[in-house]
């Protein structure tokens, strides 16, 4: 089993009345009459082709068991029926995805998708899981890049950034939520600049080894002898690259 921070979940979306598509890798969840059934051969596409990528990126087998989604019209029934009405949470344990699909927020690709079809190995910290999560989506929420985001939120003084985000998961929980989109960000260009200077070798398994139950003293050891380099290197090389005129480059 694994440890999920899920305040509020419940489980009373186990008795709406759900119509449900089935395909290759889904099992698809939503209401009758609502946009997600009249778009569900789109969605149906969209996961699959975001099941290939992740897999073909991670390396790792495909699983036997169907990814669940539970595609919502609107964010309060969202909240009534899973308990939160934020855009979309992967449930780790139940390999089930709850996402809203309005007009407005389709809320679909390869984010929660990744989160678990990386649980093979294991739970890293926030701050790379989300990373992850986000490089393979390739663009903010709102199709933005992330450098422009990143270096539009430097001017916000209430987005605070530390080196403790490359050890502790604590840290990634303490970031702002109205500033989430902006973390988001910053954690893909951060998995990006791994995996252009060390590679998706060295990346997948640092990856691995970075776990929400290992001290951050622990944490730290992992970019020693993993990467080369300690954490406070590797922050400080990854904001100047950041912060210069010129995109993200390897020094491989």
């Amino acid at each position: 089993m694994y440890e999920q921070q899920l305040p509020g979940y419940t489980t009373a979306f186990k008795d709406a009345p759900w119509e449900a598509r089935d395909s290759a890798h889904y099992r698809f969840h939503y209401f009758k009459n609502s946009l997600a059934e009249k778009e569900i051969e789109k969605i149906v596409e969209v996961q699959e082709r975001a099941y290939r990528q992740i897999v073909a990126f991670l390396e790792l087998p495909s699983v036997d068991k169907k990814i669940s989604y539970y595609l919502y019209p609107d964010a309060e029934t969202k909240e009534k029926l899973m308990g939160t009405p934020w855009f979309a949470q992967s449930i780790y344990n139940d390999f089930a995805v709850h996402a809203l699909y309005t007009e407005k927020d389709r809320v679909i690709g390869p984010h929660e998708d990744t989160h678990l079809l990386s649980l093979p190995l294991g739970l890293s910290i926030g701050f790379l899981q989300e990373g992850l999560a986000e490089r393979m989506v390739g663009h903010d929420w709102y199709g933005n890049d992330f450098a422009d985001v990143v270096k539009e939120a430097f001017t916000n003084e209430r987005f605070v950034i530390s080196p403790d985000l490359l050890t502790s998961h604590d840290a990634w929980i303490a970031t702002n939520d109205d500033l989430a989109r902006q973390y988001y960000a910053l954690a893909a260009l951060f998995s990006e600049y791994l995996l252009n200077n060390f590679g998706k070798e060295k990346y997948l398994l640092l990856y691995k080894t970075l776990q929400r139950k290992s001290t951050p003293q622990e944490n730290e050891r992992a970019y020693q002898e993993i990467l080369g380099i300690n954490s406070q290197e590797s922050w400080e090389q990854f904001l100047e690259n950041i912060r210069g005129s010129s995109p993200i480059a390897s020094n491989a």
